[in-house]
């Protein structure tokens, strides 16, 4: 099964970077919960269910341009879990500001789909978080 995980992590991955939602959601359970690593507008950092996805999806599709995630490295932790370590960039649709950064998220699975996602704002602080480095 971990493999199967990592594949669907990789899958999950590239959707949003095809900016294919569908494919996306399809991936993730009704019941999820997202801890995002970043304040935002939603008045918490940890969205439920396909509804989050959708304000999730949304957010990152109408406050900036040019987003991209490349993978840098998925693995498999053992058992329920994968570590994704990734490097993003976007441009503030707003601000016209560019901005990049390394994100990391350990992402829980179950029967073939995302039950929770943790991100990180830094692959350092993902691997101390599974226990990965000092």
């Amino acid at each position: 099964m971990s493999q199967e995980n990592v594949e669907i992590v990789r899958r999950s991955a590239g959707a949003w970077q095809r900016d294919d939602f569908e494919v996306w959601l399809s991936l993730i359970d009704p019941d999820v919960a997202w801890h995002i690593g970043i304040d935002r507008p939603f008045g918490s950092n940890v969205l439920h269910g396909h509804e989050g996805m959708h304000e999730l999806w949304s957010f990152w599709r109408t406050e900036f341009d040019g987003l991209w995630i490349a993978p840098d490295e998925i693995r498999d932790l053992g058992g329920e879990r994968v570590l994704h370590l990734a490097h993003a960039g976007f441009r503030g649709r707003a601000s016209g500001l560019a901005m990049e950064s390394e994100l990391a998220q350990v992402m829980t699975l179950r029967d073939g789909k995302i039950v929770r996602s943790e991100d990180y704002l830094s692959h350092e602080e993902a691997l101390k978080a599974v226990r990965l480095a000092e």
